[in-house]
């Protein structure tokens, strides 16, 4: 649901896309060192009249770096295994990809909470998360509906702002556009894409031992249950 934590996506709801589809399918995701063409190597094909060596992704040295992830985007490092860049657009990516994230952080943060200190509905809900979310009262269920449904409408009319940007929830205008910026942007895409495997890993192991993220790590005196 979009807000400044929720952007909002110009197509699907918060319920639509699965969290899984973020990070397995959008081309912006992941890093490692980049890898630069030879200068030489871009003369000397020229000067004989081939093709320049074709760039390399890198996040995936051993693929090509895919046509429409010119790294334009901060955090774009030619992720894109599927080729869905070449099917979908970029922004609507990029826009799946950070609400997607910033859902996984506050997830996170969610269950670690829930599990430690209970403090919703008198200390009664399970430190399961797949448990604890049938313990919730029906008309919890439905506020929880209708918030969303609010902040994604409310989200679909932001962006026809005419400095609209994926992600920023207030319109460029009203943020920085210097690399210190670029940079808190970066940082938030990573920690975002690591929340998502965080989640998923917390919501799997919930599912085989019926426990919590902490209650797992108490389990067995401290040791860990796989």
């Amino acid at each position: 649901a979009p807000s400044p934590f929720f952007p909002k996506l110009k197509a699907g709801s918060l319920l639509a896309p699965p969290l899984m589809l973020a990070f397995a399918s959008s081309p912006l995701s992941f890093s490692a060192p980049a890898l630069a063409r030879p200068a030489a190597a871009l003369r000397g094909a020229a000067s004989m009249g081939l093709a320049p060596p074709v760039e390399k992704s890198q996040a995936l040295p051993f693929a090509e770096r895919p046509a429409k992830l010119d790294g334009t985007l901060v955090g774009d490092v030619g992720f894109d295994p599927l080729g869905l860049s070449n099917i979908l657009p970029i922004e609507w990516m990029r826009e799946a990809e950070l609400k997607h994230g910033r859902v996984a952080m506050l997830a996170c943060a969610g269950m670690i909470t829930a599990d430690k200190f209970h403090p919703l509905f008198g200390g009664k809900l399970s430190s399961n998360p797949l448990l604890a979310i049938t313990q919730v009262p029906k008309l919890g269920l439905l506020q929880i509906l209708l918030f969303i449904g609010f902040m994604e409408v409310f989200g679909i009319l932001n962006s026809r702002r005419p400095d609209y940007e994926p992600g920023n929830f207030l319109g460029t205008s009203q943020w920085e556009t210097t690399p210190t910026w670029d940079a808190y942007q970066l940082r938030e895409l990573n920690n975002g894409r690591l929340a998502m495997f965080g989640a998923i890993g917390m919501l799997t192991h919930a599912y085989i031992t019926g426990k919590g993220p902490l209650e797992l790590l108490d389990a067995g005196n401290g040791g860990i249950v796989f």
